[in-house]
């Protein structure tokens, strides 16, 4: 990506950073992974929405707590089905970024772990933020924090409020859940 495609400009809280590419990383899944803007590469972690792991440790039970949980509220399912829901999430949105120039939304809020940044993607075929394609097609979860916090709820970069951005997200995995997509079809 040559650095005249590069562009860095606000839209409300948001830096919006135009000519974002998807770096291969081993870590990157269906909802968090590494971006490189220019001469910056971060990791990004999708507001609102939750991607299975994408394997089930053998060593860290904390882990496989929340792989259980995953598939507990993603329709009762296996471990091995959300693993593999989890993979399918990760190749979903490999599909949808790589080898593309993509708009990334992001004030810079980092996750509790301090190592990825909160943020959105819009999609660069159809404008779409990713996490809503991800919850369309089954292979996440509407879960996790939106933008901000309950006391200061900050709209998305398109100027939809907090609740109802996260209420479209709930009408989408309904909607998904009655045409059983995804992990709603196991």
């Amino acid at each position: 990506v040559s650095q005249e495609s590069v562009s860095n400009q606000k839209v409300g809280r948001y830096d919006k950073l135009e000519g974002c590419v998807l770096v291969d990383a081993k870590n990157n899944d269906g909802d968090s992974f590494m971006v490189r803007h220019g001469d910056r590469e971060f990791e990004l972690r999708l507001y609102f929405v939750d991607a299975p792991e994408k394997y089930l440790s053998d060593r860290h039970e904390s882990q496989r707590s929340r792989v259980a949980e995953q598939a507990r509220e993603m329709g009762g399912v296996e471990v091995d089905e959300i693993v593999q829901i989890g993979v399918e999430a990760k190749e979903f949105t490999k599909q949808q970024l790589a080898g593309k120039t993509f708009t990334v939304y992001t004030y810079w809020e980092q996750v509790y772990d301090g190592d990825r940044y909160y943020g959105f993607v819009e999609l660069p075929d159809s404008g779409e933020f990713l996490g809503n394609e991800l919850v369309k097609n089954g292979l996440v979860r509407v879960h996790t924090k939106g933008p901000g916090s309950k006391s200061d709820p900050v709209p998305t970069p398109k100027g939809d409020a907090f609740f109802k951005h996260r209420d479209k997200l709930y009408s989408l995995e309904k909607a998904a859940k009655s045409s059983k997509a995804g992990v709603w079809g196991l």
